[in-house]
């Protein structure tokens, strides 16, 4: 999760680079990350079309809204336009075979001009800042195309995004995923999913691993395989207040029992790390 919202903040607040998928139709991973979804253990998780398709009128919208939120004051709560301004969170979990899949919705509001956000920027930079949230650090890398033999991008449009974390001081992880944006007249959208085509790469490999910590020192376990994830990220401008944009973002993840034998410690921080990302993309935007 805490990746997707970091590719927001790189499509609205970077610049510059080609590769763009010229409408959602066209945008590979999107419609995989929906159709074909995330398959750990014998189960597969598919994430649903977003909440707030395109086309929508700005009457559909509000109706949708206010499903979503509950009432109109929840509605105006969730638009505010301010750095504190809440947003909404649901979980999922579900049983897999030596896993847990996360999954959640994420649905908050930022105040930006959709038609002046690139989607071809979430490609312009070579590396992520690292982001620490939760007691979590997380740094991301996107690859040359050179670089980019362990796996098929599937897509013109598409790009290979490593990302490495590290989770409660507990375990290690690192994925290389396909990432894909594309834009239409009403949205942007940003899907990801981790390439099973890298398992085993000897440079950006799918893999885990523990962290035993031993006064001052650390002593690593050995590499597991990992399943990795699925998102997408879509950006909808509401017809009545165009300068306001709805973030709707969806993922699932495998969390292998292993981690912490199934129990929801890193489950707990999402609320953290989503306030956390949301608050600071805000203050960006406010710069």
């Amino acid at each position: 999760m805490i990746g997707m919202i970091v590719g927001v903040g790189w499509v609205v607040l970077v610049g510059g680079a080609d590769g763009i998928a010229a409408s959602h139709e066209e945008n590979g991973v999107y419609d995989s990350v929906r159709q074909e979804g995330l398959a750990v253990g014998g189960r597969t998780i598919r994430l649903d079309g977003p909440r707030f398709p395109d086309g929508q009128t700005a009457e559909e919208q509000r109706e949708a809204l206010r499903d979503l939120a509950g009432s109109d004051r929840a509605v105006e709560g969730l638009l505010r336009p301010s750095v504190t301004a809440p947003f909404l969170l649901s979980l999922k979990d579900e049983t897999a075979d030596g896993a847990m899949i996360r999954s959640g919705d994420l649905f908050f509001a930022i105040r930006v001009d959709l038609d002046a956000i690139d989607p071809e920027t979430l490609f312009g930079q070579g590396d992520s800042e690292p982001v620490e949230a939760g007691n979590m650090r997380f740094e991301a890398q996107v690859l040359e195309d050179q670089d980019g033999e362990g796996g098929d991008s599937g897509s013109a449009s598409a790009r290979f995004v490593h990302s490495e974390g590290r989770l409660l001081d507990r375990i290690g992880v690192e994925s290389t995923a396909r990432v894909a944006a594309s834009r239409s007249g009403d949205s942007v959208v940003v899907a990801s999913r981790t390439d099973r085509g890298f398992d085993g790469h000897d440079r950006w490999p799918n893999r885990w691993w523990t962290i035993d910590r031993q006064g001052t020192s650390e002593v690593t376990g050995p590499p597991e395989p990992y399943s990795g994830g699925i998102g997408y990220a879509k950006l909808t401008r509401l017809k009545d207040d165009p300068e306001t944009v709805l973030v709707e973002l969806r993922f699932a993840f495998a969390e292998p029992t292993a981690w912490f034998n199934g129990a929801p410690i890193l489950r707990s921080k999402f609320s953290l790390i989503a306030q956390d990302q949301i608050r600071r993309l805000r203050r960006e935007l406010g710069r």
